[in-house]
């Protein structure tokens, strides 16, 4: 496989991870939208553990989304890198991401501003759930 074929796969798989992570996006919508909802009309038990789950998932499937761009920008690096010669814009996206092995996938985001970030989505999903509400 040359590079426009490695660069098109690429392209291609930025298209679809895009339109799945615009409905993960809604789906994180709506789960903020549910645990307001506990928070403010109450809930009993069983209604806050399925809103509970039902956040943890949609951060679950973000996550995976998120494993699958990255092992995806490393994977085309590093196949760029495999070949015999390839352009200068080729070559500096292989530099920029600096992959010597083939990768593997994490559902833990590399970087660690994503995982704090991530860290604060699912507070900030199930504390409104299981914390009194404050009159």
């Amino acid at each position: 496989m040359g590079e426009y074929e490695i660069q098109s796969l690429f392209n291609s798989f930025l298209i679809s991870n895009a339109i799945f992570f615009a409905g993960n996006a809604f789906l994180l919508w709506v789960a903020f939208r549910a645990s307001l909802g506990v928070r403010d009309n109450g809930g009993n038990l069983v209604t806050k553990i399925l809103v509970s789950l039902f956040g943890l998932g949609i951060v679950f499937l973000n996550l995976q989304n998120l494993g699958f761009l990255q092992i995806n920008w490393e994977s085309t690096a590093f196949a760029l890198s495999q070949l015999d010669t390839i352009s200068d814009n080729g070559q500096r996206f292989v530099d920029f991401l600096n992959i010597t092995e083939a990768p593997t996938y994490s559902l833990i985001p590399t970087n660690p501003i994503f995982q704090v970030w991530w860290l604060v989505v699912i507070a900030m999903l199930l504390l409104p759930v299981w914390m009194k509400k404050e009159d």
